[in-house]
């Protein structure tokens, strides 16, 4: 199981071919994006084009389900902010949220962001590059 953090979602869109190779490769395992991935894909491309098609957007992400975050999601994320914290890492809020999100799934975390391939993260939550 995959769980996508922003960077691969905004990679994907750009049609970087790193990202459809990924999807190739796995594609008998689950797609997931996080419920907060989503928004700041939106919010970006509403940012950037002024006049973005939300419902196109969310289209665009058609082969994967959206994960949501509430309660347990939270609660999740600020463990993990905890556990990194106690081994001397930060971790901002938004990539938390990512991160709760994957390790609540038990889904590997899939991304380019080198804030999400620290050391203290690698250790409690399967994270991978593509």
């Amino acid at each position: 199981m995959n769980c996508f953090d922003t960077t691969f979602v905004i990679d994907y869109l750009s049609g970087d071919r790193a990202t459809v190779e990924y999807l190739e490769e796995h594609s008998d395992e689950e797609f997931h994006v996080p419920a907060v991935v989503l928004h700041e894909g939106i919010e970006g491309t509403v940012k950037g084009s002024g006049s973005a098609d939300i419902h196109e957007f969310v289209a665009r992400l058609g082969w994967a389900k959206i994960a949501p975050f509430g309660r347990t999601t939270a609660v999740e994320a600020g463990r993990l902010q905890k556990e990194l914290a106690e081994h001397g890492a930060q971790m901002k809020p938004v990539d938390a949220m990512v991160a709760g999100t994957a390790s609540e799934l038990g889904a590997t975390l899939v991304t380019r962001d080198s804030d999400m391939k620290t050391d203290g993260l690698c250790e409690v939550l399967d994270v991978r590059g593509y």
